[in-house]
């Protein structure tokens, strides 16, 4: 099976109905899907991308005092973001 992806670009990416149905079933699992996705806007946030809604702060913040969960996923996320080559064009800081 070849999955190839198209290629998309920050703030005009698509999800396949598949994508959709899982991430849904993910949440309806406990909220699992959307606690893993809380740390990744914090880090998106962090870099000017996106802006949390106060309901992703709140549970960045409680992620955060269990354990430093929230915190932790968040590093590895931002070292990630921060080995992203920027495409020929775009502005850089």
């Amino acid at each position: 099976m070849n999955v190839m992806a198209e290629r998309q670009h920050l703030g005009q990416g698509t999800t396949t109905s598949w994508e959709k149905f899982w991430y849904i079933l993910g949440c309806i699992y406990l909220g699992a899907a959307y606690f893993q996705k809380v740390p990744v806007k914090k880090a998106l946030s962090e870099y000017g991308l996106v802006e949390m809604t106060s309901a992703e702060k709140f549970w960045y913040v409680v992620q955060c005092i269990l354990f430093g969960f929230g915190y932790f996923a968040k590093v590895t996320i931002k070292k990630a973001l921060s080995e992203v080559r920027s495409p020929a064009g775009f502005p850089t800081a």
